[in-house]
């Protein structure tokens, strides 16, 4: 029996650390187990499967490993991979995945979501559609240094084969084995042979793909029941963006995206490159001349004319200039430049015109592989002894630059973002020793970031005091060498973003698995959606998408659709009545109010309250509606974030204290007439949870919810 069509997915799967970088693209069903991807991505780099392996969710940090491995695995954080399907784990495109192959070398890979094609075929075969650099057999040899030591000894032929790679190494050169050939069409009928199966284990409680009737939270969770939401997560603030052929002219400006396009135009007639893939010294030398790429060299641009060329004589290799190296590394990995034969060529990705948006994807795309470090401890600036004194493993700052490069994005235009301020809301409620630990990463991260957002044109930068004395004290501290300072935290950096640098975090956290809305584009979204991301919205962002929602559609139309998102009397109902209270209030034409009416005398369940109190908000007391009316909506108020959770309750009663108390005070002898079926949950809630700030208050509520039982019972 054919298998139903199922969108296609591509990606891009990139080995970590290598340089020239190595990757394979290829396509698959989006309901392929991570289980299956496993074997695809061992056929792609010629693994062999002999060692412990796991796939990472960027953000989360959540692993999905293979529960038949003799490994100890965490139910709290770990989801066995064939569980969990392609789609769920990479739901957008962007979207990136971590999968680490044996836990000594450390073979990290990034897989990227690059494009999903629609469905259109019950086709499920996988293939290899492109690629670069070709792996040798690399089990057991160090990891990526390793494997880069190997194949710079291949390539000297003239030099003895070095310990402990000696075999592989003299195999190589035997086989006459040429890094820069890919053998796509080879890789293409291996994977053929591979079955893209869907998930074939249960998911359980815990896991990060969601159960049926479960569901993935915007702060990345998944939570199989309403009493699982994490109620202190703030989702991340919807924001607007410049448009996009502003970002993709701005993105061309950014110096290093400037010189990668201009060495790939400058390959054009094709220019020669070594086993290494950069271009030869001669032709290298020439490319820094022509371009004037010395420029961007503090040594060489100091140099007088004749200085700079007895310089750039001496150049033995060009991977020694980073004003060449590192453009023209961006330019191979970005397909700005194809390789084939030896000879460099401009490449397939290579923008086509002055105006061509892709340059706005290069610069994502660069940025973030350079946020991704920001993760590693090791490119933080910290000694290792420090990391070993503190028990601290790399993945101890995994999540950490997301929350940093959020609370920046979040910054209104043209405001800044003061370390101080940051350290000091993160540090809130931690152990004194902790809060340190963390002002000190999060300094780390700060100065790294700022030097990459000013590289990129991200960010402006302004400077703050020297902090390093005051940082080493810290650090004494911390390891119990000193006494610590009073923990004040320290003066640093302040950071604004640009429009361009808007756009790039946005990205980045999109591909961290963090949504992040952008104001408008709810324009097309149904009115159950609508009203459920609005909870999550400031009051500003609100009012701008429920104004380009009613007008997208005509206030007739949308009065209908909001109270028939309004039906039922479930809590997850009388959340959307809570936002639907604010939209409804943004309509007046006659077509709308006759809407309202209509449906107040309806009778059906939670859309005739809501059209009611919206008619009564107007002044207007529609038929069939009593004095009860104001009670049912006040319980219906309260319902909604009672149904999440006895923690999430707390809070609304906390945040919306101001209003809802006077309320509650005045009606609390009556409130078990009005007839809402969550009458005695909600009567009882509050008297619980307002004891102790209103204890006359909470007992006046808890005898109504007596009320309710015995009427009940009659």
């Amino acid at each position: 029996m054919t298998a139903d069509p199922v969108p296609t997915y591509q990606l891009k799967i990139a080995l970590r650390e290598t340089s020239p970088p190595v990757w394979r693209r290829v396509t698959l069903p989006a309901d392929t187990s991570l289980g299956c991807l496993h074997d695809i991505i061992q056929a792609c780099f010629g693994w062999d499967d002999s060692h412990l392996h796991s796939f990472t969710e960027p953000g989360s940090g959540r692993q999905f490993v293979d529960f038949d491995a003799p490994l100890e695995h965490d139910p709290d954080r770990d989801a066995d991979e064939e569980s969990v399907t392609v789609a769920e784990v990479l739901p957008h495109e962007g979207g990136r995945l971590g999968y680490t192959y044996d836990f000594g070398d450390d073979w990290r890979h990034q897989i990227t979501l690059e494009k999903t094609f629609p469905t259109s075929t019950p086709d499920r075969r996988i293939h290899c559609t492109g690629g670069r650099r070709a792996m040798p057999y690399a089990e057991d040899t160090g990891g990526a240094w390793g494997l880069q030591a190997v194949l710079d000894a291949v390539a000297d032929h003239g030099a003895p084969a070095p310990e402990p790679w000696t075999d592989l190494i003299e195999t190589l050169r035997e086989e006459g084995f040429d890094p820069a050939c890919f053998d796509c069409e080879t890789l293409d009928r291996e994977l053929a042979g591979l079955d893209p199966r869907p998930p074939t284990a249960t998911q359980v409680r815990g896991s990060a793909a969601a159960a049926p009737g479960g569901r993935r939270c915007s702060c990345g969770e998944v939570h199989d029941d309403v009493d699982d939401v994490d109620v202190e997560f703030v989702p991340v603030r919807p924001v607007s963006l410049a448009p996009r052929p502003e970002l993709a002219a701005a993105a061309r400006q950014v110096p290093l995206i400037a010189t990668a396009l201009r060495l790939a135009h400058w390959c054009r007639g094709g220019r020669a490159v070594t086993s290494r893939e950069v271009l030869k010294p001669a032709l290298g030398r020439l490319a820094v001349q022509e371009l004037e790429l010395w420029a961007q060299d503090e040594e060489l641009s100091a140099l007088r004319p004749a200085e700079r060329d007895n310089r750039l004589a001496r150049l033995r290799s060009s991977g020694d200039l980073p004003c060449l190296d590192t453009p023209w590394r961006l330019a191979l990995y970005a397909d700005l430049v194809e390789i084939s034969a030896g000879t460099a060529r401009p490449g397939p990705d290579l923008p086509a015109t002055e105006g061509d948006e892709g340059v706005l994807e290069l610069w994502c795309q660069a940025l973030e592989d350079e946020l991704d470090d920001l993760n590693d401890l090791g490119n933080l600036g910290l000694s290792p002894w420090l990391s070993a004194a503190l028990g601290m493993r790399d993945e101890d700052s995994d999540g950490l630059a997301a929350v940093v490069l959020r609370a920046l994005y979040e910054v209104p235009d043209g405001e800044w973002l003061d370390t101080a301020l940051l350290v000091g809301a993160l540090r809130a409620g931690l152990p004194k020793q902790e809060a340190r630990l963390a002002e000190l990463l999060v300094l780390q991260i700060f100065d790294q970031a700022a030097v990459l957002l000013a590289e990129y044109q991200a960010a402006e930068v302004e400077a703050g005091p020297d902090t390093s004395p005051e940082r080493d004290h810290i650090l004494l501290g911390i390891t119990g060498s000193t006494e610590d300072s009073d923990g004040t935290p320290l003066p640093g950096k302040r950071l604004r973003l640009t429009p361009l640098g808007r756009h790039g975090l946005r990205e980045y956290l999109l591909a961290e698995g963090l949504h992040a809305p952008l104001i408008g584009e709810l324009a097309d979204a149904d009115a159950p959606t609508l009203l459920d991301v609005l909870l999550d919205y400031d009051q500003d962002a609100a009012q701008s998408e429920i104004t380009g929602w009613i007008s997208h559609r005509g206030q007739g139309p949308a009065a209908v659709q909001l109270i028939d998102a309004c039906a039922g009397l479930e809590a997850d109902a009388a959340l959307r009545r809570l936002t639907a209270t604010a939209v409804l209030a943004e309509l007046d034409e006659p077509r709308a109010l006759a809407v309202l009416r209509k449906a107040a005398a309806s009778g059906v369940p939670g859309c005739a309250e809501t059209a009611a109190i919206a008619l009564v908000d107007r002044g207007e007391i529609p038929e069939g509606h009593g004095s009860e009316l104001q009670l049912w909506g006040l319980v219906d108020h309260l319902w909604g974030p009672l149904g999440v959770g006895d923690e999430a309750f707390a809070m609304f009663l906390d945040h919306e204290g101001n209003l809802v108390l006077p309320r509650l005070e005045q009606a609390a002898d009556d409130l078990w007439r009005c007839g809402h079926p969550a009458t005695g949950p909600v009567l009882e809630a509050a008297g619980r949870h307002l004891r102790a700030r209103d204890e006359v208050l909470a007992k006046r509520l808890r005898r109504s919810a007596t009320k309710v039982g015995s009427q009940r019972r009659r």
